[in-house]
């Protein structure tokens, strides 16, 4: 009997410590500006796709995102210990820098605050690579792998990926599209088979690859691939 009324007094106490965790638990936050997560200092469309998602044992009840001076409510979809809302800018952002902060608030009145400061809109300028495009692995081995190439673009663009072999042939050429993967604003990774554009294999030796915009060269779009064949 008195064990009995241990055990039900430890559960009450164990129920009790699990109710004080719920209510002091704020909901995680994170974030896709579309399609990739956002880092400080990243370029963004000027109408981006925000997708926010906040996870919790708690339900979330409440959400606001504000984007600088614009702000608006969140309606989040609950699956599971998921919910996920979803903002589209409609009307074009122009140039400038933005603060994004995305607030969650769960039935507990937890909130919790996400924000990413500064990012950037420039459609008004040509589009241009921050930093430098880079490519790994470096050497490659084709028909056992790709070749990534990374870059960050201020803005969406046309993009095409030529590969030159260094007499100057153009051994193969690949082209994105704005606001698809490999042209969107922000962080784009495109890669390369190996073939050329007979689809064939190309052969040991280093490649030139060039990112270019509209006809012309992007400033940092420049680099080399090695190909070596085990």
């Amino acid at each position: 009997m008195i064990f009995m009324l241990l055990a039900a007094g430890l559960c009450a106490t164990t129920c009790e410590a699990v109710t004080a965790c719920s209510t002091l638990e704020k909901p995680d936050i994170s974030v896709l500006i579309d399609g990739v997560k956002p880092y400080p200092g990243d370029p963004i469309s000027s109408t981006p796709r925000i997708e926010i998602t906040a996870t919790t044992s708690n339900a979330v009840v409440s959400g606001t995102i504000r984007i600088s001076s614009l702000q608006a409510s969140l309606t989040f979809a609950r699956s599971n210990n998921t919910y996920r809302a979803t903002y589209e800018v409609t009307t074009a952002l122009s140039d400038g820098r933005y603060a994004i902060t995305i607030e969650a608030t769960d039935d507990f009145n937890n909130t919790k605050t996400y924000e990413v400061i500064p990012v950037y809109v420039q459609a008004g300028e040509s589009a241009t690579i921050q930093g430098f495009a880079l490519s790994h692995p470096n050497p490659f081995d084709p028909g056992s792998q790709n070749v990534a190439i990374g870059y960050t673009l201020s803005k969406p663009a046309d993009i095409k990926l030529n590969i030159f072999d260094l007499a100057g042939n153009l051994v193969k050429v690949q082209d994105y599209l704005p606001d698809s993967a490999g042209g969107r604003a922000g962080y784009n990774e495109i890669t390369w088979d190996g073939k050329d554009a007979s689809g064939n294999y190309a052969g040991n030796g280093i490649y030139i690859f060039l990112l270019t915009s509209g006809g012309s060269v992007l400033q940092n779009g420049k680099g080399k691939i090695t190909v070596f064949k085990r």
